[in-house]
Formats: structure tokens, sequence, C-alpha cells
């Protein structure tokens, strides 16, 4: 009984890896691991290549202006591949992409001024393939049971971890060696090259195409005008779990332009890539260790507790002058984002209906992204005028606020998910199909059904 009890997880082990090695799901995530590193260390060169033209401030509302885009146009982007064809609409995007991209350069390198860069940015960002998204809703085609697929997911969530750790590395030492601008220019050819690499891999296992379900769609209903524009925003709860996320686009977004432009008024350049890294090494860590425990509790009192883990540590930061201390405390709040962003998509599923549970979802990195951009602008502002200490303290104050809302907030209990006579047919999302929760309170099991990280709903920006 012992023999079979402890062989019995080794041959799981073992078939898990000879599923994650054999083709096509080797090569998909290997091309989806340099894909989102090269996506990830674009805008940090760009930053730079126009912080050294045109100072921060103008550098910082070009990277506001691009994760606006990234954050309102996410749900369009998928619209279109579910309403013209996943084959088409992923080609047409990285063609035009490409093309957009390749002006994006020649403004940098031929010093265009910043208000010509900016919406060859914002149109390079909208029209930009989402492959991340045809990707995740094509592991369940390609694994043969729920086992499989969580480990297919499980180990995308890490690779795509590890990419935005790799990317401020990347990127700091291709600007040491090349200097910002010709460091943008190599990484636009790489992620061009790249992107080519994926669209091929991406029509020849038909990613992003569903299968029809046998039941019939569900009889159309008029919302009213309000319900319609808001969507799921308009459902009780859905605020509450975005709340948490804004906060943490707020600090992703003003440690993102205050970084690299304290980092190069100390002279002390060697710190950009650690520091940048800080966040998603501690993701990383963070997710490793939240696989691991077995935390028998509802999915509301984690979330608090976890948004209370990430702001504590960001509540410290007006005294981070010092760069080791910076990075310290980037790290430790970075222990709680990967937590963060499992648990607010389970919270979705359960709370959102099936007729907004993908839009529901978008908005997860949607409301990151749009306080990432209002924070990088006027992080950049201030950078601009070397006023780093209220820059801290304004970073102190967002997580402060997001910690006192947290602890204020009433208790609640996620609600039992509307009964719906049909299955809903599988779209473009980077979820696995939702699994509603027993009501009233969540099992604890629950909180190991395949989950996904932060980009399963837009492309890479952290």
């Amino acid at each position: 009984m012992t023999t079979s009890d402890t062989s019995s997880p080794r041959q799981s082990s073992a078939g898990t890896l000879q599923l994650l090695a054999r083709p096509p799901i080797r090569g998909l995530l290997a091309l989806a691991f340099l894909a989102r590193t090269t996506a990830a260390v674009l805008p940090i060169t760009l930053l730079l290549a126009l912080a050294q033209s045109h100072g921060y401030a103008r550098a910082a509302l070009v990277g506001g202006g691009y994760t606006f885009v990234l954050a309102f146009c996410a749900p369009l982007r998928g619209r279109l591949l579910d309403r013209y064809g996943a084959h088409r609409m992923l080609t047409l995007m990285g063609a035009t992409t490409a093309v957009f991209l390749a002006l994006v350069a020649c403004s940098v390198k031929f010093l265009w001024p910043w208000w010509t860069t900016l919406p060859l940015v914002i149109a390079a960002t909208l029209t930009s393939p989402p492959l991340n998204a045809a990707l995740r809703s094509s592991w369940r085609r390609l694994a043969s049971d729920d086992a499989q697929l969580k480990a297919v997911h499980s180990a995308d969530s890490m690779l795509e971890e590890a990419g935005f750790v790799l990317a401020p590395l990347t990127a700091g030492a291709a600007i040491a060696v090349l200097g910002p601008r010709h460091a943008y220019e190599m990484t636009a050819i790489c992620f061009v090259a790249v992107t080519a690499l994926y669209l091929t891999a991406a029509r020849r296992h038909q990613l992003g195409t569903t299968l029809p379900t046998a039941t019939p769609p569900p009889t159309a209903t008029v919302r009213p005008p309000g319900r319609t524009w808001l969507g799921p925003l308009t459902t009780p709860g859905i605020p509450a779990i975005l709340l948490p996320l804004l906060v943490m686009g707020c600090i992703f977004g003003g440690t993102g332009i205050l970084i690299p432009a304290y980092a190069q008024h100390q002279g002390t350049t060697a710190w950009l890539g650690p520091l940048l890294a800080a966040t998603s090494t501690g993701g990383v860590i963070g997710g490793l260790l939240y696989a691991t425990i077995d935390w028998k509790t509802s999915l509301w009192r984690k979330y608090r507790l976890l948004t209370l883990g990430f702001t504590l540590p960001c509540t410290a930061l007006f005294l981070a002058r010092p760069l080791w201390l910076l990075a310290t405390l980037l790290l430790l709040a970075g222990l709680f984002v990967t937590p963060l962003f499992i648990n607010a998509f389970l919270l979705i599923d359960a709370t959102a209906s099936d007729d907004t549970r993908v839009e529901a979802n978008t908005w997860v990195g949607a409301s990151t992204d749009i306080t990432n951009g209002i924070m990088a602008i006027a992080i950049g502002t201030l950078a601009e005028h070397h006023r780093w200490d209220l820059a801290l303290l304004t970073l102190t104050c967002c997580a402060a606020a997001g910690a006192g809302s947290t602890i204020l907030a009433p208790g609640r209990r996620t609600p039992p998910p509307p009964d719906h006579p049909h299955t809903a047919t599988p779209v473009d999302t980077g979820l696995p199909p939702a699994r509603t929760p027993s009501p009233p309170e969540l099992r604890s099991d629950e909180a190991t059904q395949p989950e996904t990280s932060t980009a399963a709903v837009s492309e890479p920006h952290r």
C-alpha cells in the first residue's frame, strides 16, 4: 500500500513532464515565452529611448497612452477574432503591427517629434494580435483531461512570470551595450521575427478556433442601455474585485517610470534590471508558494488578506530612497501579485453571469492597466523635475488607500451563480472554462482548479 501511494505522484509527475515535452505543446510554450519576453522589453527600451530625446514627462505620456489602449482594447481585439475568424485576423493584425513598429523605430532613430510617435505606438498596440489569448483558449483542445490542462496552464503561467523577470534584465543589458535607441530597434526586430514564427504556429495548430456547441444559443434579451455599456461592471461584487487591481496598477505604473529615471539620476544603471524585475521575481516565488499551501478559507477572505499583503510593504515606499530598500519592498509586495490575480479570476468566475463572463475577465487586466497609465504619466512628470520624495510619497498614499479600503470593506460571501439551461460556446479567452462553486461558500479544494496569470486577458505590460 505504501509503495503504491508513493509511486502514484511520481507517475503523475512523469506524465506531466512527458506532456509538456511533447510537440506541439513544447514548441508553443517556447514561442509564447519568447513573444511575451520581447513584448515586455519593448516598452522599457522605448521609454528610455524617448526620454533621451524628449524627457521623461513626454516619454511617460507616450507610455501612458500605450497602456490606456492596451487596457481598453483588449476585449475589442478578442471580439474581432471571434467575429471574423482567428486565422484571418491574426495574420492581418500581425502584418499591420510590424508596419507600425517599423514606423515607431524610424521616429526614434530620426528624432521625430514625440507627438508623432504617440499615435504610431497607439496604432501598433491597437493592431497587435492577441496571440496569448488565442493560445490559452486552445490548451483545452490540446490537453486530454483536466489534470493535463492544469499542468499546461501552470507551466504557461510560470513561464510568463519568468519572462517578466527576464525582460527588464534583458532590457538593461541591451541599453548598457547598445544604448536606448539601438536597443529599441533591435528589440522591435526580434519581436517581429518571433511574432512571425508565432503566427505560423498559430495557423498550423489552429489556435483561437473553437468548436461549435451542440446546444442552441440562448434567446437574446434586451438589456437597459447603461447595463449594455457597462456590462459586468453592474454586477454586484465585480467592482469590489477590481478595486485591489486598481491599486496594484498604480504601483506597477509608478515604479515602471520611477525606477529607470531614478536609477539614471543616481548613475546606477546596473540596478535598473534587478529593480524592474523585483516585483516579478516575487510573483514567481509567491505563485510557487501559493500552489503548495492548502489554505482553507473563503475566496473573499483570501482576497482581502492578499491585498493587505501587497499593500503593506508599499506603504513604506516613502522611505525607499536607498535602492536596496526599494528592491526589497518591491520583492515583498511581489510575493502577493500572482496569488491576487489567481483569486481575482476565481472570484470573477464565481460572480459573473455566463453572458458577461468573458468580458468580466478582460476587466481584470484592463483595470490594472488603466491606473497603470494614469500613474505612469503622473510619476513621469514628477521624475522630470527630480521630485523623488513626492513621487515615492504618491505611491505610498495609493498603497495606504488600498490597505484602508480593504480593512474597512464589509465582509462578502460569494453568491451562487445563476442557472442557465444552455452551455456557453467556447470563445477566445485566456481562461479555462469556469467551474462554478457550490453555494453559498466556496470549497477550499477549488483553489487548486486550473489557474492563469495576469496576461490571460492582456498582453504583457508590467
